[in-house]
Formats: structure tokens, sequence, C-alpha cells
């Protein structure tokens, strides 16, 4: 699986600087950006065409294919970044040989998302459905999320169709020339397969991967929550992270503020920094580190 190195996300950082908007499920807990990426506001009703965003073939960054003016090719890519801001016709898959990993993750090598945010997986979008009133359009305009009916765009024509009865977003699943998608209409929701040359919608996720390594068992991680927060978190010692140094830098590399986990339950507050991505890092008896967003 590749991944950008380290430090080009550091250089991204610095021309690509965090502001997306996003709210968060009480029942899941997960954070989401507050409406579809390219749309200039969160959704009135489930026909508003200022909240139906961008069109994207599924791995492809924000290159410009994305618009609904774009204009196409039928030349296939041979390589993850075609060159160009055209959308590419004729064939399931925009790039030849196929690649699953473009869109894996908060440092996926296309990722459009914001910094700190990424592709919803399959399962965090089945677990939001759970929580609206209905598994259609009226439910998730009722939802947090207010999801459009946005329509999408065909991999053979060029065309957008299906505007206000109709609306794919994408997850980050790859299933060789498919990947899974909810589709959203008047009278259903649903999560299906969808060719990766289609034209669908993308609502990003906020990425919080602060337990993988607790998760893995590799290291006794401390907990650390909430995360989003807007406050104040608090850092829970694990097993063996009692003593542990922590730093917090912000998205430029800057030092915010450090000290050590004194206690099983120790809090510091967040109030005077500006809102956007940090990064949490630990030393001594361990060493890991997590992304923190303060909203």
């Amino acid at each position: 699986m590749q991944h950008r190195p380290f430090f080009f996300l550091i250089a991204l950082t610095l021309s690509h600087s965090f502001s997306a908007q996003s709210v968060t499920n009480p029942i899941t807990g997960r954070s989401w950006m507050d409406k579809n990426l390219g749309a200039s506001q969160v959704a009135i009703s489930s026909t508003d065409s200022a909240s139906f965003g961008d069109l994207y073939q599924w791995g492809r960054g924000s290159d410009g294919h994305q618009l609904r003016t774009s204009s196409t090719t039928t030349e296939v890519a041979g390589s993850d970044f075609p060159g160009h801001d055209l959308f590419i016709l004729g064939s399931e898959d925009w790039r030849v040989p196929s690649n699953p990993d473009l869109w894996y993750g908060w440092d996926g090598i296309n990722n459009p998302c914001p910094w700190g945010f990424s592709i919803p997986n399959e399962a965090e979008w089945l677990e939001e459905m759970a929580t609206w009133g209905s598994q259609d359009a009226a439910g998730a305009m009722a939802s947090l999320l207010k999801l459009p009916l946005s329509g999408a765009r065909s991999r053979m024509s060029g065309m957008i169709g299906n505007v206000n009865s109709f609306a794919g977003y994408r997850t980050r699943e790859s299933i060789g020339t498919d990947t899974r998608n909810l589709g959203l209409s008047v009278d259903a929701a649903m999560v299906g397969n969808r060719a990766k040359g289609d034209g669908n919608c993308v609502r990003c996720i906020f990425d919080d991967t602060s337990r993988l390594d607790e998760m893995r068992g590799s290291e006794p991680v401390p907990l650390v929550y909430p995360n989003p927060t807007s406050n104040a978190v608090t850092l829970q010692s694990t097993f063996g992270a009692l003593g542990c140094r922590y730093v917090l830098y912000d998205a430029k590399g800057q030092m915010h503020t450090s000290g050590q986990i004194l206690q099983e339950d120790q809090v510091f507050d967040l109030r005077s920094l500006p809102s956007g991505l940090y990064h949490l890092q630990f030393s001594s008896p361990i060493s890991s580190s997590l992304r923190l967003l303060k909203q």
C-alpha cells in the first residue's frame, strides 16, 4: 500500500490549510464535513443546487475533472495522475491498470478531502444511515449530513443525469474496476457497486486513527478524548503509558504545549488555540503520535 511520505504531508499543510466545517453525530461520535466537496453551502432541501457539489471519478484528486462543466476525453490514464482536468469516458475505470489504494485513508495518494479528513468506508456510511429516521432522501435530508439529490455523471456519455431524484456518494472501498457506493433516491438508500469511471459526490469524514497502535496491540498508547474537541481534551493513561511525555504541534510544525502524563486522567485546555488539525506526539517510555482536531 502506497502512502505520501511524511515530508510531503508537511509541505501540503502549508498550501492547504484546514478550513472544513464539520458536524458530529452524537450517536456514532463520528464527525463529517457539513457539505459535499465543491458545494457552496449546506443543503436546505434535497433539490438545493448550491449544495450539490462536484462529481468525482473514484480515486482521482481535485484536478478539475470533478467540475460539472469539465470537458471530456476518451483516453484512459496509465498513472495515478492523469495530468489534465478532463473527465475520462468509455471505461469502467479511468486508470488502467486499476490502483486500489488511491483513496485509502487521510494520506491516500489522491485523497481530495481537506487535511485530516478522508473518504468514508462502507461501514461508516452504514453506521451513519442507521441513525436516520428513514432510509431514503427524506431521512438523509433530516439527518445532520443533509445529503442532497445531486445526480451523477455517466462514464459513457459524460452527461449528468437524475438530478433531484438520485445521488451517489463515494466510499474508499475498491473492488477491481468497481467501488462500493451509497445510492440515494427519493424512495431508498442503500450501498452497492458502482464503476470507478462514473462521477459521484464526495462527503468527507474526519479520519480519527488515534488508536491504531493500541488496537493493533503494538504500544500502550494513551487514549485521547473527545476528538474532535472545541474546549479541552483528556489524556487517559493506558497500562504502561503513565509518565509518558507529550508535545502538541500544529500542522506547520510549531510547538504549542508539552508536558508529562502524571495521572490516569489528565486534562489540558485548548480553548486558546485556533481551530485546525494538530499532532500530539508521545515519547518516553513509548513513541507514538495521533491527530487531534480542534473545532
